[in-house]
């Protein structure tokens, strides 16, 4: 399905944006707000469930990258 490729193409420039604030939060330079970061990766790891029952399976491993580096930020930025 072509909505897979479209689909984890714009995660993947989520993915890219992310990173320099995920580097950031873990050394200790910065912190989000935690009522920013736990929802956004709770609802990753949702929507990771939502691609996988409609057999989006690229989408559902570049979904879990973006929620899982989301719970690195909020974990980051609850320890700071």
């Amino acid at each position: 399905m072509w909505q897979d490729y479209a689909i984890t193409l714009i995660i993947y420039m989520f993915v890219i944006v992310t990173i320099p604030q995920v580097i950031d939060v873990l050394k200790k330079k910065t912190r989000l707000n935690l009522l920013t970061a736990g929802p956004t990766a709770f609802g990753n790891y949702l929507m990771a469930m939502v691609f996988g029952s409609l057999g989006l399976w690229i989408s559902v491993t570049s979904s879990l990258l973006i929620a899982t580096l989301w719970l690195i930020i909020f974990i980051g930025s609850w320890r700071k």
